[in-house]
């Protein structure tokens, strides 16, 4: 089974380690050795052992496999789900499985590059996160939404920039699964009032980061004050909600422009800025340059 798209366009040879697959069965490749997974599951319920773990699987979840995971699927419910299979090099050339298997990156590797490789963490280390996450209808929704337009790029092959638009939705992909449920619920159990709050508001932002929202939206949907839902964030991450979400929108940015050659307008467009002129603007003064430099540097 070839787990990548080929370019259909004559003259052009080109591979792109990213495959996409809807199915209502679990395929007998899940266990492929050159690819990692991310299985998002729509409908059923299942029993799930990777390695000698065992998990109980309910949709809607995801689940995150390596190349090195043996998971062996007991099905309970009929099952709906999408499966990404990737190559690490889809994300950086730098990801080969061996520079990964000998732990060749770390803080001292250059910001952008450890920053991207924050995005596989959880495929290489156990201990960063359980490989089975619950999500939410609304993430679920989003998640597909991704995936969906990944699906189209390599299927479609429209223009030139099909490769990069692959690429920049994979990271979106991984984007939104690490800083909704990895980076936000990382650490010790947290199960007080404000905390339940923080994660769920932050998983919000990330299912609408390309969309109009401020805070009047905010605290209609949280039946919060304004000053209650600056205070949680200020104890949380020690700045304002509309802040935090500013520092994901440039995080997103700075990903998409870092890892594709998107143009510089649709990155803008897909981290929830309408006018690139005023997204160039902010990012030049939070990141001391504008977009374009930063992806040139």
């Amino acid at each position: 089974m070839k787990l990548y798209t080929e370019c259909f366009w004559d003259d052009w040879d080109r591979i792109v380690d990213i495959y996409v697959e809807k199915s209502d069965r679990v395929p007998e490749y899940i266990n492929d050795e050159k690819t990692y997974k991310i299985v998002v599951v729509e409908k059923g319920t299942f029993g799930l052992k990777i390695d000698k773990r065992d998990y109980t699987v309910k949709a809607p979840a995801i689940i995150m496999l390596s190349n090195k995971n043996k998971a062996d699927f007991k099905i309970m419910e009929k099952i709906k789900a999408d499966i990404v299979f990737f190559n690490p090099t889809a994300v950086r050339d730098e990801f080969s499985y061996e520079r990964i298997d000998a732990h060749d990156f770390d803080s001292q590797i250059g910001t952008i590059v450890y920053q991207d490789f924050v995005m596989i963490l959880p495929f290489t280390d156990a201990d960063v996160t359980q490989p089975v996450i619950p999500i939410s209808l609304n993430s679920l929704e989003r998640v597909k939404s991704i995936i969906s337009s990944l699906d189209v790029q390599l299927k479609g092959q429209k223009d030139g920039f099909w490769p990069c638009r692959s690429r920049s939705f994979l990271m979106e992909l991984l984007y939104f699964i690490n800083y909704s449920y990895v980076i936000v619920s990382s650490g010790d159990d947290k199960d007080s009032e404000s905390d339940v709050t923080f994660s769920k508001i932050v998983e919000y932002l990330n299912e609408h980061i390309g969309e109009n929202i401020n805070l009047e939206r905010l605290t209609k949907e949280f039946l919060i004050n304004r000053n209650k839902l600056n205070d949680i964030f200020m104890n949380e991450s020690s700045m304002t909600c509309m802040n935090y979400l500013l520092k994901l929108r440039l995080d997103l940015a700075k990903v998409l422009l870092s890892t594709t050659q998107i143009p510089i307008g649709e990155v803008s467009a897909r981290v929830g800025f309408e006018d690139s002129n005023y997204f160039t603007k902010v990012f030049k003064k939070h990141e001391g340059m504008s977009p374009k430099a930063f992806r040139n540097q």
